[in-house]
């Protein structure tokens, strides 16, 4: 009987992951048989040097990038093979991020921002999920932000407008890069 992550009290594991770049003589060793679990309901963090490769993990465990060796999984899904779609799908409804450099779309207003998860999933959110969506805006400041475009909003604006639509979706693994660096 094989163990599954969620009976290990995982949201997401990794095995014997590597990610190389490069080739020859510019290989650079980003992750060498890294092999670890977060748990489901804690607040996890990767700390290291710069350049140690910490965003690289969270990438890759996020599905956002692809490993050279290991599988990884999100709760029993193994997305080592995925197709693209099929990662797309369930970033898009299981996993949120916050990166280190927002990652805001400069067209759309700061409520636009939050709602692109639903907007790229083909859906409006539902009245539970936009009362919850309406929580974040007040807990996070932004009520009085919500027509303004990323660069009418301060650094910290910004942040938080990435914070909450990392969080629209309720997703079942949240992942931040340097989430404070600009608050």
């Amino acid at each position: 009987m094989k163990i599954t992550t969620t009976q290990m009290g995982l949201a997401a594991r990794v095995e014997n992951l590597g990610k190389t770049y490069g080739s020859g003589s510019g290989t650079v060793r980003a992750l060498d048989d890294v092999t670890v679990g977060i748990r489901r309901g804690e607040f996890t963090a990767i700390m290291g040097p710069s350049g140690s490769g910490k965003s690289t993990l969270m990438h890759i465990m996020a599905g956002l990038d692809a490993p050279t060796a290991g599988r990884v999984w999100i709760g029993d899904t193994d997305i080592t093979d995925l197709g693209d779609l099929e990662l797309t799908i369930l970033r898009r409804r299981r996993v949120g991020f916050v990166f280190q450099s927002f990652n805001l779309v400069p067209t759309l207003d700061a409520l636009g921002n939050i709602l692109l998860p639903f907007d790229l999933d083909g859906r409006t959110p539902s009245v539970l999920e936009r009362s919850r969506i309406d929580g974040l805006i007040d807990t996070l400041g932004l009520r009085s932000r919500l027509n303004h475009r990323p660069h009418e909003l301060s650094g910290g604006q910004q942040q938080r407008v990435a914070i909450a639509r990392a969080l629209a979706t309720a997703p079942d693994l949240l992942f931040a890069d340097e989430p404070t660096g600009n608050l």
